[in-house]
C-alpha cells in the first residue's frame, strides 16, 4: 500500500515532496511519484525533472518509486481530465492517499481548465491531501 504523489515542474513540487514524505513516515507507507507529461515518450526536460526529484528524496528513509505519466491535457477543462486521469491509477487498490499541489487561478483559467485538486478530491476513494502554494517547505 502506498501514497500517490503527483508532481508539476514547478516551484512547488519540493513543497508537496516534502509533505508527502512526512505523511508517508508518519503512516509508514511507500511513496509512488509520478510526473505528468505531455508526451508518450519523455523529453529531456521531464527525464531532467525525473532526476530533481529523485535528487530531492535520495536521503529520505521512506521506500519511494517515480514515474513518469503520459496523461492527455488535450481539450478543454486540462485539469478536469488529469484529475479523472490519476483517478485512474488509483484504481489498482496499492493506492491508501493521493497528495497533489494546488494553485490558485482566475475564474476564466477555472473555466476553461478545471481544477484538478479538486477533481481528485471529489471523486477519489481514498483520503486526498491539497497542498496549497502557500506552505512553507
Amino acid at each position: 500500500m502506498g501514497i500517490l504523489v503527483a508532481v508539476s515542474d514547478d516551484d512547488q513540487f519540493e513543497t508537496v515532496l516534502n509533505v508527502a514524505v512526512q505523511l508517508a513516515a508518519g503512516l509508514e507507507q511507500e511513496l509512488y511519484v509520478t510526473h505528468i507529461t505531455e508526451t508518450e515518450s519523455a523529453s529531456g526536460d521531464e527525464r531532467a525533472f525525473r532526476d530533481n526529484v529523485r535528487a530531492s528524496l535520495s536521503e529520505t528513509d521512506v521506500p519511494v518509486e517515480i514515474e513518469l505519466e503520459h496523461l492527455s491535457r488535450g481539450g478543454l477543462r486540462s485539469g478536469t481530465a488529469i484529475g479523472k486521469q490519476l483517478l485512474e491509477l488509483t484504481e489498482s487498490g496499492s493506492i491508501d492517499h493521493i497528495v497533489i499541489g494546488h494553485r490558485s487561478k482566475g475564474r476564466l483559467t477555472t473555466v476553461r481548465e478545471g481544477h484538478t485538486g479538486f477533481v481528485v478530491a471529489e471523486e477519489a476513494a481514498v483520503p486526498v491531501t491539497i497542498v496549497p502554494e502557500a506552505v512553507d517547505s
